[in-house]
């Protein structure tokens, strides 16, 4: 059987597989309290100032209603090489342009970690991004989403 050529790449399958993948792994965490990755490194930096997106990024969304509805939390680890440079996560809401929580900057040379809780929408694009203070020293960040309650 012939390779298929990009002309007769159909958009819904290609993409739709991508869409599955957000939607299971958000529905881990909402209905069988699983956590679920959602990217990032302790090999990987952070590589520039503004806003990024996680090395490896899972990006979720929740599936339906009754599991929107429910508090969730991302444990976030950071570390910096050095404390002149400050890392901060934040979860962002992809589809509507929007922060669903930040956490605060470390600049702590040895990972510690955060808790960022958000009640997130159905149906919406969500994201682990991070942002660093400047260029002078590489950080590194990951995350993991649990939903809190039941």
């Amino acid at each position: 059987m012939p390779y298929q050529t990009v002309t007769d790449a159909n958009a819904a399958t290609d993409f739709g597989y991508e869409t599955v993948q957000k939607i299971r792994d958000a529905t881990r965490a909402a209905i069988y309290n699983l956590p679920a990755w959602l990217g990032g490194s302790r090999r990987y930096t952070v590589q520039s100032t503004g806003y990024q997106d996680a090395f490896d990024a899972r990006p979720f969304i929740i599936p339906d209603t009754p599991s929107s509805g429910a508090t969730y939390k991302v444990k976030v680890s950071l570390k910096t090489a050095d404390p002149a440079t400050t890392i901060t996560p934040r979860i962002r809401n992809i589809t509507d342009a929007t922060d669903a929580a930040v956490g605060t900057a470390e600049d702590a040379t040895s990972f510690t970690e955060q808790t960022l809780t958000f009640t997130p929408v159905v149906g919406k694009e969500y994201r682990l991004q991070f942002v660093k203070s400047n260029d002078d020293a590489p950080a590194w960040g990951f995350g993991v989403l649990q939903r809190t309650d039941s």
